[in-house]
């Protein structure tokens, strides 16, 4: 599959990725990491851009092993 790139705003900052899955995959992915960046910050607005990031990095790792645990 051909790798393109894809740029992004995310909490105000743009980005350049690289992937392989589709520009409406990656705006798809963007879009659901905009929504729950704000909700984390929504609930929590003392935290720092970052931290926030942070936590949302750590939910999705953490949704990845239940679904690699319910496969088995």
């Amino acid at each position: 599959m051909v790798r393109s790139r894809f740029q992004g705003t995310i909490l105000g900052k743009t980005y350049t990725f690289t992937a392989e899955e589709s520009q409406d995959q990656m705006k798809a992915v963007l879009d659901l990491a905009n929504q729950q960046l704000t909700a984390i910050k929504t609930g929590n607005p003392n935290l720092s851009n970052e931290e926030a990031a942070m936590l949302l990095a750590f939910n999705a790792l953490s949704d990845q092993l239940k679904m690699q645990e319910a496969r088995r």
